[in-house]
């Protein structure tokens, strides 16, 4: 009986080590452009749909990152259309300079799906997001 529990126990482990992401936060430096956007219509139907554009979000291994062609400030309704910022990669978040709503710092969340796919979620009363692909691995 105990080694059906060991093998049980290996299989298990085994399995969910092959669920886990292939990308970390170790792949976030580089420039990544803005491929795809969601914005949900307000039930639950919302896809991300393919979108030509020119918004670059680069990313430096020191935690800064540079913003080229975006507005993450839609919030404060002022529009930067360049603008720095830092991110972090344990709470997983961006978080835009001179970016803030009501005298609080806004912060956006994100994560790199098994796709290697960056999603930005955005401040929406519905679902909204802008997924980015990575164009360089450069810094």
């Amino acid at each position: 009986m105990k080694q059906y529990l060991i093998k049980i126990v290996i299989l298990a482990t085994t399995i969910s080590a092959c669920d886990e992401k292939k990308f970390s936060s170790g792949d976030l430096p580089g420039v990544w452009q803005l491929s795809e956007t969601l914005m949900d219509p307000g039930d639950g139907s919302g896809t991300f749909q393919p979108i030509d554009s020119d918004y670059k979000i680069k990313f430096f291994s020191d935690g800064n990152l540079w913003v080229d062609g975006g507005t993450f400030c839609t919030a404060t309704l002022i529009l930067y259309d360049k603008f720095n910022g830092e991110y972090d990669t344990t709470k997983n978040v961006l978080t835009p300079y001179d970016c803030k709503f009501n005298g609080k710092q806004i912060e956006y969340s994100y994560e790199l799906n098994e796709k290697n796919e960056l999603i930005v979620y955005l401040p929406c009363i519905e679902p909204c997001a802008n997924k980015f692909v990575k164009i360089s691995s450069e810094e």
